[in-house]
């Protein structure tokens, strides 16, 4: 025959006045420029024209595809953001 098993502990189990009165965490934090590039992937189709002009500024600059685009859009960005 199988002992159940007694609880000694309470389970702790928090009001829902207590739950609603904490005050919200931001979730903001400080982030780091050249942290890993796990976060997100960008899927860009491209046309042929919009391709070959990457490859030739790519080619000019000495730069590799991702890197040129991510260093269009950063300058980009520093620029709408300034505004």
């Amino acid at each position: 025959m199988i002992k159940p098993r007694s609880r000694n502990v309470a389970p702790v189990t928090p009001s829902l006045d207590d739950f609603i009165r904490q005050p919200e965490q931001p979730a903001a934090r400080e982030l780091e420029p050249n942290a890993s590039r796990k976060f997100k992937t960008v899927s860009l189709p491209m046309n042929e024209y919009e391709y070959s002009q990457l490859h030739a500024a790519c080619k000019k600059t000495g730069r590799s595809e991702k890197n040129l685009l991510r260093y269009a859009m950063m300058l980009y960005a520093k620029e709408v953001l300034a505004e």
